[in-house]
């Protein structure tokens, strides 16, 4: 009996020296954040806020107040957390930045360096590192993050989500994160990438929600390549083609489709799967010639040709010739990153690190001149796995007839 009153005296005792959740905040305190966008002005940064109007966050028109989903706040600091906390002179709430699906960077502040940004990020302990880097192309990041997309109630989300969907079905754009881009910003031998964002059409429309009262809105937002860095800087951009031919080196092409010419007409392919190496040798001079081995397979989705596909021969023509469209772009990319830019952005220097780390060292602090010369051989293998169903052309069948 006594030893069960002390041992209810003890735990009222624990009880009392537990402490609560000191940081706790409660929902209806917190302003939730979306997507933050980074643009440079005289004073400093100008700061832009998608924060989720949670009341209204059931529909494109909102709720019963007819308000937005979200709501976009700004403000001008000399550094970051100083906008962000004059920021709280117009928003009811605590800004809470865990829930950030993408960061947007205007093209200016991008291309004056990024390492302050993310030297502030990285401090946050609020901040995960799983959202998604973005560059504005030939904007401000304040003008993406007020335009009010379709599908998806909240802009933030919509962004996400299309550089999913683009990346693994398209190929042509970035898919980069803090973390990825942090590590080959601080690698060896490799500079970053981001995912390019543009506006189109109409851009006065953007922030109104008549923008999506038409069948074709006024103004959408679309994917613009590929920013390339040189360290923390922006230093120019990839087209869609030469933006394949960076994620073909990368490993970073799920599907994508292409074409080629043959007899007289087009063959349209489906890539369903691509894989690539590096491999390194040493001239008699001891320097390193790169080749980069890309194995893909295909389906033959259109054929918009009089080819006869009942013939072995004919495969093997389209085959052979998609080889040589990969050799030849995927060159002429990788030369004119090269000599433009000679920022190594493939990935070709952190290859030279791995395998022969001796004569690394004596490229590490020249790496970005000798990246300029260094000579790269481009060797493909297709293979073309399905046809169709239908086995000959329609254009074939119609003058059979």
């Amino acid at each position: 009996m006594w030893g069960k009153k002390v041992g209810s005296i003890l735990l009222l005792i624990s009880l009392t020296l537990l402490s609560g959740c000191w940081s706790r905040k409660e929902l209806n305190e917190l302003a939730i954040v979306m997507a933050l966008g980074i643009d440079s002005v005289p004073e400093g940064y100008e700061v832009s806020a998608q924060v989720m109007n949670s009341s209204e966050a059931g529909g494109p028109s909102g709720g019963s107040s007819g308000s937005l989903p979200v709501i976009t706040y700004k403000a001008v600091g000399k550094t970051l957390p100083d906008a962000l906390q004059r920021m709280l002179s117009t928003t009811p709430r605590i800004l809470y930045l865990s829930h950030i699906r993408v960061l947007v960077f205007g093209e200016e502040v991008a291309r004056e360096g990024v390492s302050d940004v993310l030297d502030f990020i990285n401090r946050n302990h609020q901040l995960r590192t799983d959202f998604f880097l973005l560059v504005a192309k030939n904007s401000k990041a304040s003008e993406i993050l007020e335009v009010i997309t379709p599908f998806e109630h909240i802009p933030a989300n919509s962004l996400y989500s299309s550089i999913l969907v683009a990346h693994k079905n398209w190929a042509a754009t970035g898919k980069v994160t803090l973390q990825q881009f942090i590590i080959e910003l601080e690698r060896g031998g490799s500079n970053p990438v981001m995912s390019g964002v543009q506006l189109k059409d109409d851009v006065s429309e953007g922030g109104s929600i008549k923008n999506l009262q038409t069948i074709t809105p006024k103004s959408l937002i679309q994917h613009a390549g590929i920013a390339v860095f040189q360290k923390d800087r922006l230093v120019g951009w990839l087209g869609e083609a030469s933006s394949k031919s960076l994620n073909y080196v990368l490993n970073e092409v799920n599907s994508t489709t292409g074409n080629v010419t043959c007899e007289g007409g087009t063959v349209a392919f489906l890539i369903t799967k691509a894989d690539s190496s590096i491999d390194i040798k040493l001239n008699p001079e001891n320097e390193p010639e790169f080749t980069l081995n890309l194995k893909t397979e295909a389906n033959l989705t259109a054929i918009q040709s009089t080819i006869d596909l009942s013939k072995t021969s004919s495969i093997e023509n389209i085959r052979s010739r998609i080889e040589k469209k990969f050799i030849v772009n995927i060159k002429r990319d990788i030369k004119e990153v090269q000599e433009k830019y000679g920022s190594d952005i493939f990935g070709f220097g952190e290859a030279l690190h791995r395998q022969y780390p001796d004569i690394w060292r004596s490229y590490r602090k020249r790496w970005e001149d000798r990246f300029r010369t260094v000579k790269i051989s481009v060797r493909t293998s297709v293979t073309i796995r399905r046809i169709g169903s239908v086995i000959q052309p329609q254009k074939r069948e119609l003058e059979l007839k």
